[in-house]
């Protein structure tokens, strides 16, 4: 009774031990408690601004869009939102730049550009995509939302062609700022003609050379001492080559395929062969009709119209009436010969849409009686197509459905088909009939069993299991049938080096200790297993030399240079022209054409720009040499420097050079370079866990 009575004389005592119970409670209750003190919309901030989930969702359906308009389908989620997220990214960075620099667009520059008398190109294309998806643009859908009534819309869709309009204008807003910019951008940076001759004079100009050359690549790097402070020097000299924008997580990550066994292409081929015999011993399909494993097309038409693996078989399905026809791509083609028939093809056709008040009964009987379309009560008529041609066989169901039946030169109404009674048609005429032919497809696809399945991925996970260490899981993995591969991911990674699903292992690494391996992950299909270990993790600045990657790439350089300081110690002075360095470096004489616009000559290294400089800059009846290029030793003598094949064009060059070396070429550039100044926080894999 005593603490009791001690609490009640202390009723802060009490608000205390409640406030930390329901601290506790939360705290035990969630998985991730710092979550709730963060915000739950905010996806990423840029610079502070923030970027809201919704809005990335929008982006995201929206690119989704854009590649199912171009006919692409079943597109990897991780790809569509690193796109989403760096589009909006990048739009935010841009848009706080033109706010800056004071672009910004008039109510009356918008108005023009959405509805005046010359539309920009930009509008033009956005107005033609809504216009091919059967939606208004421009002034009509400006009328609708500002008169809904005389266009009799209800509220909701009043509200969301007005929602669509706010839409374009900021897009169209967005594409003027745009222009403002790049306008701003090329009036600042302008050609001049001195730029222009240099364009000019860089590429047409070329120097040809009779040179003789000894490759680095012929010492062994095995002769070649490289101390630790040569690699330390190489590497500061090219560190800016290694910036990381973000703290990076290194992986070795192996990729099992799930592919057929021997015992499925077995099953297969066995599946396959019975098929065959059933089919040629069964009416139609029956044989196969009942095993799902097994999809039947039937086709039913002219030549012409079937498929090119069905068409060119045509002469020996009629005599072997089944047969394998094609295995491509883990998948077994059939075909069985069913029969031919007489089939008319195309057919001339009349279509009448009517006024919704008109009697169409009583007006297919005026014009079966003869009575001519012009002379039917005015308003009877809203549209005539006549005289239209359409295929009966080219995969027009609709066509096929109202016409297939129909009697030639007579009216007659399809409401059941078209779901109006406001349009009537009439067959005109139907083309001789072809000769047609029934035939059915039938493909089997080879996909991995279960077991094989179930293996693959036990095999993956055991290696997992017995090589639970970064060291040994990239050291053993070749003589356990495997390769691992290098990968690097950030916090706002959704796949591990592009393999599509792997947004799993991406979002494991960051989480992971250094010399972690992970679990075994797959796709939604199991068409892979991945697995990898965490080999390293580097803060944001610089790789560091001390990365694999870096550190072969450091020493290669070093390596070369060296081999090259050698050569030149070897050859130096032991010849006086071309021929006699040629004997004593018992090397070929040969010829090229150099020109200092272009990174490539004959016989040589690509990108080796020292030598490009050295021939381009030689003398006309000079040796030259010997000289250290990126790549090789090399002496060589000006045969002649040849003139340009045309005139200088100020215009054109001015255009190329701008092109290549001018504004265009900061304006292509400029979402990096705005990048590299900015503090972005990435939080998409929060969001996007599992």
């Amino acid at each position: 009774m005593s603490a009791l009575e001690q609490i009640r004389k202390r009723p802060g005592l009490i608000i205390s031990i409640l406030g930390l119970a329901l601290v506790l409670f939360i705290f035990t209750a969630i998985s991730n408690p710092e979550k709730l003190f963060s915000d739950p919309s905010t996806i990423a901030k840029v610079n502070g601004q923030k970027i809201d989930h919704s809005d990335f969702q929008r982006r995201q359906e929206e690119i989704r869009r854009q590649y199912e308009s171009r006919g692409l389908k079943n597109i990897d989620n991780a790809m569509l939102q690193e796109q989403a997220m760096q589009s909006l990214i990048e739009e935010s960075l841009m848009n706080s730049e033109l706010e800056e620099l004071g672009i910004t667009v008039t109510g009356e520059e918008l108005g023009k550009a959405m509805l005046g008398e010359n539309i920009p190109m930009a509008v033009q294309q956005l107005y033609w995509q809504r216009q091919q998806a059967g939606m208004p643009v421009g002034r009509q859908l400006h009328d609708m939302i500002t008169n809904p009534a005389q266009y009799q819309l209800d509220a909701e869709t009043a509200q969301q062609l007005k929602q669509e309009w706010m839409d374009m204008e900021k897009s169209v807003s967005e594409m003027l700022k745009q222009q403002k910019f790049q306008t701003l951008v090329l009036g600042t940076l302008p050609v001049n003609e001195l730029d222009a001759m240099a364009q000019y004079e860089d590429n047409n100009n070329s120097t040809e050379v009779r040179y003789t050359k000894v490759d680095a690549s012929g010492i062994s790097d095995s002769d070649i001492e490289v101390s630790e402070a040569d690699l330390k020097k190489q590497y500061d000299q090219d560190k800016a080559l290694y910036t990381l924008d973000d703290d990076t997580y290194v992986l070795s990550y192996i990729v099992a395929e799930v592919t057929p066994s021997d015992e499925d292409r077995l099953e297969a081929t066995q599946a396959v062969e019975n098929a065959l015999m059933e089919l040629r011993s069964t009416p139609g399909t029956d044989a196969v009709s009942t095993n799902n494993k097994f999809v039947i097309n039937r086709y039913n038409t002219v030549a012409k119209y079937l498929p090119a693996n069905l068409r060119d078989k045509l002469e020996s399905l009629a005599q072997d009436s089944v047969q394998q026809i094609s295995f491509y791509d883990n998948k077994y083609t059939l075909a069985k010969f069913l029969g031919t028939d007489r089939m008319s093809d195309s057919i001339t056709f009349d279509m009448i849409a009517l006024a919704e008040t008109a009697d169409a009964d009583s007006i297919m009987g005026l014009l079966n009686g003869g009575t001519a379309i012009d002379a039917l009560a005015e308003g009877t008529v809203l549209q005539s197509q006549l005289g239209q041609r359409a295929s009966l066989l080219n995969g027009n169901a609709q066509i096929a459905m109202v016409f297939g039946q129909a009697e030639v030169g007579k009216y007659f109404n399809a409401a059941d088909l078209t779901g109006t009674n406001s349009v009537i048609f009439r067959l005109a005429g139907k083309d001789a009939p072809e000769t047609a032919y029934s035939i059915a497809e039938i493909t089997y696809q080879l996909d991995p069993s279960t077991t094989t399945i179930n293996d693959i991925q036990s095999k993956l996970r055991a290696y997992v299991t017995n090589n639970n260490d970064a060291k040994s899981f990239v050291d053993n993995a070749v003589s356990a049938g495997y390769t691992a591969l290098p990968a690097s991911v950030t916090k706002s990674s959704m796949s591990v080096a592009g393999v599509p699903d792997t947004r799993s292992l991406a979002k494991w690494a960051v989480d992971a200790r250094k010399g972690q391996v992970s679990d075994v992950y797959s796709d939604d299909d199991k068409t892979i297993f991945i697995a990898g270990a965490l080999t390293n993790k580097y803060d944001k600045g610089f790789t560091p030399l001390s990365d694999s990657q870096v550190s072969a790439q450091t020493r290669a350089k070093v390596v070369r240079a060296r081999k090259l300081e050698k050569l030149m110690d070897q050859y130096n002075g032991k010849g006086n022209n071309v021929d006699s360095y040629a004997q004593a470096m018992n090397a070929k004489v040969d010829t090229t054409t150099v020109s200092f616009g272009q990174n490539y000559a004959r016989g040589f290294m690509p990108n080796d720009g020292k030598l490009i400089a050295i021939a381009s800059e030689a003398e006309a009846g000079r040796t030259v040499g010997p000289e250290a290029t990126d790549y090789s030793v090399v002496v060589l003598e000006v045969i002649s420097k040849n003139k340009p094949g045309r005139e200088f064009d100020e215009v054109n060059d001015a255009t190329y050079f701008q092109q290549t070396m001018g504004a265009q070429v900061l304006l292509r550039n400029f979402s990096q370079i705005l990048r590299a100044k900015a503090d972005v926080d990435n939080k998409i894999q929060s969001f996007f866990r599992d």
